[in-house]
């Protein structure tokens, strides 16, 4: 099993495109310390294997051998330069890039089954009626320690900002000792301080009474109002298709002899960004799919205008 995690420790960590000292850093421990791992001579402990998981995207049964048999071993390969190149194919629509300081704070996400991502997409689709795709999250060694970044499909910078992790942030507060920085957090900048978070306050509100926000919160809010403000560029023909075949498991005659028959996909796809982007929520998708039915395409760009204006009076 020795021999089995460190092929598997080398093979990953070259596959990310990580040197022995990149790794160490975002461990904790010394290039040395991974050295002996990559060649058998000792292995991590439980806590270091599961932030080695963490980091290189793959599980501890993985790493330690328990997932594929030796006789899969070159296939297990094939299938993962397969994979990289798939993803240098197809930019992932939502990437969180940080800096090297922030490594642990997504390292902790991790930890977590990605919590807070989740309850972002799941709070999205409740309130909004819109799917969000994976995202991606990544270390970025051209950012500050700090810094982090929000790119919409690998290029443009839609958001960014700076987190004093793994300091919380205490909206309207000023500074109360020397270790307090003051500042305004990235997303909407509100004002107030960067603190550490006392234990007595662990549970809920400060003395002040108002919450500590954390760094992770500040991300998720950032990607929300983000994902809000470009949900039309986010949105893509199997975004909505999914969508439409929720509807179709609850409402069969909605779509059946309509989508894509009468009203296309591309269609549906143009009138939700349209409603997200004035953040109209669509969860009742079967009610707009009956209405771009009722209302086939218009003749003139007036007659579209006037009945998206009707369908907006409808659904606010």
């Amino acid at each position: 099993m020795d021999n089995e995690f460190s092929e598997r420790l080398a093979m990953m960590r070259q596959g990310r495109g990580m040197t022995q000292q990149r790794l160490a850093e975002k461990l904790g421990v010394t290039a040395q310390a991974v050295s002996k791992y990559e060649t058998g001579q000792s292995l991590p402990d439980v806590q270091t294997l599961k932030s080695l998981a963490a980091i290189l995207g793959c599980t501890t049964d993985y790493l330690l051998g328990y997932e594929l048999a030796e006789e899969d071993r070159v296939d297990m390969r094939e299938r993962e330069r397969a994979d990289q190149i798939r993803m240098a194919l197809q930019k992932e629509s939502l990437t969180l890039c940080v800096g090297a300081a922030l490594v642990e704070m997504l390292i902790e996400e991790g930890k977590n089954q990605h919590e807070s991502i989740h309850k972002l997409r799941v709070k999205l689709a409740k309130e909004y009626g819109i799917l969000v795709p994976v995202i991606r999250m990544m270390d970025q060694l051209e950012l500050a320690d700090r810094e982090y970044q929000i790119l919409l499909y690998g290029r443009s910078v839609v958001g960014s900002g700076k987190l004093e992790y793994p300091m919380c942030f205490y909206p309207g507060e000023e500074a109360k000792t020397k270790e307090d920085i003051p500042g305004a957090e990235p997303v909407y900048q509100a004002g107030g301080v960067w603190r550490k978070k006392a234990e007595e306050e662990s549970g809920g509100e400060n003395a002040g009474g108002k919450k500590p926000v954390t760094c992770m919160e500040i991300v998720t809010a950032h990607l929300e109002k983000i994902i809000l403000e470009n949900y039309g560029k986010i949105l893509n023909r199997q975004i909505i298709s999914q969508m439409v075949e929720q509807v179709s498991k609850r409402y069969p005659a909605v779509t059946q002899g309509v989508v894509p028959e009468r009203v296309s996909l591309a269609r549906i796809q143009k009138t939700v960004a349209a409603l997200v982007a004035e953040k109209i929520p669509v969860n009742r998708l079967e009610y707009i799919i009956s209405f771009l039915e009722e209302h086939l395409e218009e003749d003139s760009v007036q007659d579209g205008e006037a009945a998206l204006a009707e369908l907006k009076a409808e659904l606010k």
